[in-house]
């Protein structure tokens, strides 16, 4: 056994003392420069709007600035694969919707990450559902009439804008026995356009883009696709109300860092993120954009993904989609 003369055994004792002391104090002391949101979707849009909401509102919090950083396209994986492949030191947070960080591997080829494994989980923040819609000239107006109306036409066609209403329709059709021919959207508003068109038969869309049409006399809501009835939309029914028993789609928005962040940097964020969306101005803001606030610990968002991971194993599973 190698033996140190007592002298060299001290200062070695002292250095690895003052090694596991810095180390803690840089732990206590997260943040110490800017934090940076990365969020998946374009500047000015919803998601943008809610990301930059958050990031002032947590920056007075941290002590730091916190800046947001847009990275748009391929469904949030070019977002995603960037915080990935960041230092994993807690400064730089991915903002997602679910679908775009779970169901990638399952929808899109040369995915070259496990979201289970590969990613940090910090916090949900809110969950959001989707409406079903149909043109206003349709002759459906309840769901029942909607599948009848479906289950007699030869050729229907419905909208998937994203990775999210991919699911949602998939849901349906497995739940309600109908088929159809998937047609593929950049945006939700060119989807939308279609149905009010009568390009398309159906397409599930974002709830406040779906209901804003539906006031203007563009197209019909059917029912969401949440488990109750949304506090925007109260006059709508659930799906499952109108007869489409214990379906549920509902996405949820999260923030997650590169795999094996420090610990203490994902529980302050986790803290700091759960204190904003459950002030009275924060649960306003999420609810005017058709959101629920679902604050949640960072086992908790762990927990979350594991079952939406599940939803969509049987989704890919019996609507045998292929990735593209």
């Amino acid at each position: 056994m190698t033996r140190f003369p007592a002298r060299r055994f001290q200062f070695l004792s002292a250095a690895a003392a003052l090694c596991l002391t810095a180390g803690a104090a840089a732990a206590q002391d997260y943040p110490v420069r800017p934090i940076k949101f990365v969020n998946s979707s374009s500047a000015g849009g919803g998601a943008d709007v809610l990301v930059r909401f958050l990031a002032s509102k947590v920056q007075p919090l941290a002590g730091q600035p916190v800046v947001v950083e847009n990275k748009p396209g391929a469904n949030g994986n070019i977002a995603n694969e960037y915080v990935l492949n960041s230092k994993p030191d807690g400064y730089t947070v991915l903002f997602a919707a679910s679908s775009a960080v779970i169901a990638n591997r399952y929808v899109m080829k040369d995915v070259n990450y496990d979201p289970m494994k590969d990613f940090d989980p910090v916090a949900s923040v809110y969950r959001v559902g989707l409406v079903l819609t149909v043109p206003a000239a349709s002759p459906a107006k309840t769901l029942p009439e909607l599948i009848a109306h479906l289950k007699s036409k030869d050729k229907v066609l419905y909208g998937v804008p994203t990775t999210s209403t991919l699911a949602a329709s998939e849901l349906f059709k497995i739940m309600t026995g109908t088929k159809g021919e998937q047609v593929n959207y950049k945006s939700m508003m060119e989807a939308a356009k279609d149905v009010a068109g009568g390009d398309i038969d159906y397409s599930f869309i974002d709830t406040t883009l779906g209901m804003g049409q539906a006031k203007g006399g563009r197209l019909r809501v059917i029912g969401t696709s949440t488990g109750k009835r949304l506090e925007v939309a109260p006059d709508v029914p659930t799906l499952a109300e109108a007869g489409l028993k214990d379906y549920e789609y509902i996405n949820f928005w999260g923030a997650w860092l590169a795999g094996k962040s420090p610990p203490d940097a994902a529980a302050k964020l986790s803290g700091w993120l759960t204190q904003v969306v459950q002030t009275p101005e924060a649960r306003k803001f999420l609810v005017d954009q058709a959101g629920e606030v679902w604050p949640s610990t960072p086992q908790g968002l762990r927990d979350q993904m594991v079952e939406h991971d599940k939803l969509w194993v049987r989704i890919v599973k019996e609507a045998n989609i292929q990735p593209q």
